[in-house]
């Protein structure tokens, strides 16, 4: 049976995609994709899904934006894996989930670019036999028409389009989870950025 695209923090891991501070000044709506992203791992902390930051060259093009790597949870597995590749399914990060999460099903991709690295590690991601979920608020490209393309090609493949709060409602699936007393605030200061700065949204397909 072809998958639904269920979820569960026990078999997800989030990975942000190169959100590299060189990138600031060429990226359509990039302050939005940084918002989204950061919104996502507080998400994954509070429900202990890990956390893979990827960055492109970073020797050239920076390191991740300080505002996301300051939300790191050290206790929740986040790892920073270097790269050339555009795809962020290199050897490395391949040998890394086979060793650390065995029982991955289900990857969680926010980041840049939508119709270069966010394709490739896409199509990369499905061919190794993982659901791949594209957040589409958290996801851009230096144009937005490039940006929409990707997710149509993307949807054609295989994957999964779809938000964050999709995604975080999807995860905790019950109002008495745990975290849900933690979850919906978070939930609620992400709505009130985004009525406040419309201009950030990425949220219109």
């Amino acid at each position: 049976m072809k998958s639904v695209g269920n979820l569960s923090p026990n078999t997800s891991l989030l990975f942000i995609c190169d959100v590299q501070s060189k990138f600031e000044n060429h990226i359509f709506k990039f302050n939005g994709v940084v918002g989204q992203s950061k919104y996502m791992i507080k998400i994954c902390n509070e429900l202990k899904v890990p956390i893979i930051f990827t960055e492109q060259y970073p020797k050239g093009l920076g390191h991740t934006v300080e505002d996301l790597l300051k939300e790191r949870n050290e206790n929740n597995q986040s790892k920073i894996f270097e790269k050339t590749l555009y795809s962020m399914c290199t050897n490395e990060v391949l040998n890394h989930l086979k060793q650390n999460h065995k029982d991955l099903k289900s990857i969680l991709i926010t980041g840049i670019e939508t119709h270069v690295c966010v394709l490739q590690s896409t199509l990369d991601f499905l061919e190794n036999g993982y659901d791949v979920h594209i957040l589409s608020d958290a996801v851009s490209s230096n144009n937005n028409n490039d940006r929409l393309i990707a997710l149509e090609r993307m949807r054609q493949s295989g994957a999964f389009i779809t938000t964050t709060e999709t995604i975080t409602f999807h995860l905790t699936r019950d109002a008495k989870h745990k975290t849900f007393k933690n979850i919906v605030p978070l939930s609620q200061e992400r709505r009130e950025y985004l009525l406040a700065n419309p201009s950030s949204s990425l949220s219109k397909l």
